[in-house]
């Protein structure tokens, strides 16, 4: 009897175990133009992160999201311009009335002051950390595009999903750092779809 019990515990185990959650579910909808290969840029101004969340929800994380990108753009053979340059070279220029990071007009304003081959803009559309304490969770939107040193679209598009901080390990005790987790896994994922540079 007590071999049967364990026998039920183990499957028991076994099952629950089946069922952890997935660490990172997306849907990725992204344009690549052919003038990406053609051009092929290497050195990338990345602007700073743009919260377009109703309430603010990302704020406190722009900056940080802006060294993550910046991190993860060299695993895709882009090599990103230190912000100090890009900072200084835009001072005097931010999204006008109507406008956004990504909005084209603004883009080509400001693509190529800072000597760039190429310029990345992201806007964070939704970050809700309503899930994160009870389940380390968060649900996102990104927007992103890359326009070359004129302007011109190479690469655009959005990536939603969910996350968890810490991805298949364990997540972070801190709230902020549980959060900052999640936007680590996430935007490297978003950068996995931008394609790698040619060597």
């Amino acid at each position: 009897m007590v071999m049967r019990l364990s026998a039920v515990a183990l499957l028991l185990f076994a099952l629950a175990a089946c069922q952890t959650p997935v660490p990172l579910t997306t849907t990725p909808t992204f344009n690549t133009s052919p003038s990406l290969t053609v051009r092929n840029p290497s050195d990338v101004a990345v602007l700073q992160v743009e919260d377009g969340t109703p309430a603010g929800d990302a704020t406190r994380h722009l900056e940080y999201m802006r060294q993550v990108l910046m991190q993860n753009l060299p695993n895709r053979r882009y090599a990103p311009i230190a912000t100090r340059i890009v900072d200084a070279a835009l001072k005097n220029e931010k999204p006008g009335r109507g406008e956004t990071v990504l909005t084209p007009a603004f883009l080509k304003r400001v693509a190529g002051k800072s000597t760039e081959d190429a310029t990345l803009a992201v806007r964070v559309e939704r970050w809700d950390e309503g899930r994160l304490l009870s389940e380390k969770r968060v649900v996102f939107e990104f927007q992103a595009a890359l326009v070359g040193s004129d302007g011109e679209m190479l690469w655009n598009g959005s990536l939603v999903g969910d996350v968890k901080a810490g991805g298949m390990g364990a997540a972070p005790r801190d709230r902020d750092q549980m959060a900052r987790s999640c936007a680590e896994i996430a935007l490297a994922e978003l950068l996995n779809h931008l394609a790698l540079r040619q060597p």
